[in-house]
């Protein structure tokens, strides 16, 4: 059996499924989580009792982990069935976490405040850069004055340099229940890819066409200067190294502005 699943107007709602939370949200380790929240409490210059928004939190693993480091945290997800395991999760764990249903091309805080992620390339998944920016404009506005912001996103050099002069490759994981595949491809500006899921019962799922715009550094800086941030650093992984070509990630920090 074989489903085959294309992009419609907003393919997120299709592709961000309870198999792509199984297999890729809920399968970090709390090492690498652990990594994560370190280095957000230092750039965000956060102090416990702080409010963080989590812009696209899916599952709410970071939110969760920096309500147990003391922070109240905030997150939204286009996907209302995270939503709800997020909400289950921090029901067990008593936590300090609202997490909401909404679109981050529109979501704003009910209330401002004092940091804001957004994690895991969930941003710049359409060519228009004035679409794309929708997101920023709305951590912009949920943001307090002097707040600062973190977006993890991929590396455009790296990218291409795996991508290779024939602007494609993929990878296979084997996971105990099921088998994943996953080819990328350049579509203009747009790093697009291609998953299929193999079940050990011989049942594929096919997503097709997902993807996310190949943004270098400097043309991050311009969408962030453009909302109105400042005060923009980078870095190549939650490690804190200063970015660099073969850096696995592009690590944009900045603030926005003091009243």
């Amino acid at each position: 059996m074989k489903d085959v699943i294309t992009p419609q107007t907003n393919w997120c709602e299709d592709f961000f499924d309870d198999l792509f939370a199984e297999h890729c949200l809920m399968t970090r380790s709390e090492g690498e989580v652990a990594d994560i929240t370190g280095f957000l409490i230092r750039v965000l210059r956060v102090s416990t009792g702080d409010m963080v928004f989590d812009q696209c939190c899916g599952v709410g693993t970071l939110s969760l982990a920096l309500a147990k480091r003391g922070f109240r945290t905030h997150g939204v997800d286009l996907i209302p069935a995270y939503i709800a395991q997020a909400r289950r999760e921090a029901a067990l764990g008593s936590a300090a976490c609202h997490f909401a249903s909404g679109d981050a091309y529109t979501y704003v805080t009910p209330v401002p405040c004092d940091a804001a992620i957004n994690w895991w390339t969930s941003f710049g998944y359409t060519p228009d850069d004035a679409q794309n920016a929708k997101m920023l404009e709305c951590v912009f506005a949920s943001l307090k004055p002097g707040g600062w912001f973190a977006l993890d996103y991929m590396n455009a050099a790296d990218r291409l340099r795996q991508l290779g002069p024939e602007g494609k490759t993929g990878y296979r994981q084997e996971k105990p229940d099921c088998t994943i595949t996953c080819d990328s491809r350049l579509d203009g500006d747009m790093l697009v890819k291609d998953w299929v899921y193999t079940g050990r019962d011989g049942r594929r799922v096919e997503k097709r066409g997902g993807g996310a715009k190949l943004y270098t550094s400097m043309q991050l800086k311009t969408l962030f200067e453009g909302v109105g941030f400042t005060n923009i650093r980078f870095f190549g992984s939650a490690r804190g190294e200063v970015l660099g070509p073969q850096s696995p990630r592009c690590i944009t920090v900045a603030q926005k502005p003091e009243a």
